[in-house]
């Protein structure tokens, strides 16, 4: 993952979308739709090893459970937040709102079951 060129790459798509905007403002969301998902596929590659590593360490200490519902909240969050960005650049803030509502809601499912477990622990404690 290289910084400098996912930098470049937003704010080159950045002024090609504000000089759009006043022409063709249906191209200036197909610009920035384009380059957010190229950000989003450069990230994805660059941290999908690292994230590889950091899980092999995390399972020689302990469960990975954890861990697991940790990575899939980050990535409800980031798709969640890109998916919200681009409806706000459309001009539908409402419907930005929901998505992101619905990323919380989703992570809140997701985390039941460790919360689940938690309250089971803590119970135990108390007996």
């Amino acid at each position: 993952m290289n910084l400098v060129s996912i930098l470049g790459i937003c704010v080159i798509a950045a002024i090609f979308a504000v000089e759009l905007k006043g022409h063709r403002s249906e191209y200036a969301l197909l610009i920035s739709l384009t380059a957010g998902a190229v950000v989003l596929i450069m990230l994805i590659v660059g941290v999908s090893d690292k994230l590889l590593e950091i899980k092999n360490i995390a399972s020689k200490y302990s469960s990975t459970s954890f861990f697991v519902v940790a990575l899939k909240s980050l990535g409800i969050c980031v798709i969640t937040g890109f998916i919200a960005d681009t409806c706000r650049e459309a001009g539908q803030i409402s419907l930005a709102s929901k998505a992101e509502f619905a990323g919380r809601c989703s992570i809140f499912i997701l985390s039941l079951p460790m919360l689940s477990s938690l309250l089971e622990v803590a119970y135990g404690y108390i007996k």
